[in-house]
């Protein structure tokens, strides 16, 4: 993840996002669409929605590109690429004929958990022309587009930290009080201090015997049950299963171990599994090879086979079971 300074990233993020735009505008306006300048036989551009957000908000990233109808395009897979965001989506447009040409699209939904500037690397967009009468294909072009600076900022306003500041009052004459009064005033404070201890425990203890919490692996069970669902013969809903079931394993890591695996990368992850505790060696392996190959499909635009994707519903639900807590230390955590 790259950084700058606050305000020229700032200034760079507002004109990353206006440029593309005032092109865009200026590309589909009638006056210029009938212009005679000859066009590339393949242009690129990457944008996003925003380029000044708040933690929390989500961003749409897309890669866009037009075309010759005559020139094979390949966009790449660029989630691996994008640091400091969290991928919530992805998604990819059907090729559309606007004037002649085809425009292709990828995007991505985003969304920043921290405050800071970030930057959206290039992307590398292969094209060639299409052989005539099944003739040899032509080299390989490449075609890049831009950097995207994109800011984000605290939801808190900036003048917080005085936003309670009030006029002093002038100063005053303290009296000691008597002895007698201290004592019997820190006797009163201790009593009240064990009465609202005596009842917050006694209203705790009341409300997980009428609502126990719900065990990681139930949950996890009830997810997966749910993927089951998922359209496998669109490629899409393929990769949106991978997605969400890499989410399911990650969110019962987390419930189960206490590994904060839903914000952390696969490789923060794998780097931490050395110390979590009552984690059998092979499950580890397991939950390695899981991890590491649903990303492949997620980020490395690999395309599972029917057998791939029966071999990932199985291991995630084989780990589960494997690593479920036994009915004696569920009973446990649910008394803590």
């Amino acid at each position: 993840m790259a950084r700058m300074p606050r305000g020229l990233q700032y200034g760079r993020a507002l004109l990353a996002w206006a440029i593309p735009a005032l092109v865009l505008g200026c590309a589909e306006s009638p006056a210029l669409v009938e212009s005679d300048e000859p066009r590339d036989p393949v242009e690129v551009e990457a944008m996003v929605d925003r380029a000044v957000a708040t933690t929390g908000d989500l961003l749409t990233y897309r890669i866009r590109v037009d075309s010759d109808p005559t020139w094979e395009v390949e966009i790449p897979e660029a989630g691996a690429d994008i640091a400091g965001f969290r991928i919530v989506d992805v998604g990819q447009e059907d090729p559309v004929d606007r004037g002649g040409r085809v425009r292709r699209e990828r995007w991505y939904q985003l969304r920043a958990d921290l405050v800071g500037s970030y930057v959206l690397p290039p992307v590398e967009v292969r094209s060639r022309p299409i052989p005539a009468n099944d003739g040899e294909p032509g080299p390989w072009q490449t075609q890049v587009t831009s950097e995207i600076f994109i800011e984000v900022e605290s939801v808190l306003p900036s003048d917080i930290e005085g936003a309670d500041i009030r006029q002093l009052k002038p100063l005053r004459e303290v009296r000691a009080s008597p002895p007698w009064v201290v004592i019997v005033a820190t006797v009163l404070g201790i009593a009240l201090l064990a009465a609202a201890l005596f009842w917050y425990l006694r209203r705790r203890a009341s409300q997980a015997d009428l609502e126990p919490a719900i065990p990681a692996h139930e949950l996890a069970f009830e997810a997966l049950n749910g993927l089951r669902k998922t359209d496998f013969s669109d490629s899409e809903s393929v990769r949106r299963f991978y997605f969400q079931i890499s989410e399911v394993v990650r969110a019962y890591v987390e419930g189960r171990f206490r590994l904060n695996a839903t914000d952390l990368t696969t490789e923060e992850i794998v780097a931490n599994l050395g110390s979590v505790e009552d984690l059998p060696a092979k499950q580890n392996q397991v939950l390695q090879g899981f991890l590491i190959d649903t990303d492949q499909v997620k980020f490395a635009h690999r395309q599972p086979t029917s057998e791939d994707i029966e071999e990932t519903y199985e291991q995630a639900l084989g780990f589960v079971e494997a690593t479920r807590p036994l009915p004696a230390m569920v009973e446990e955590e649910q008394a803590a």
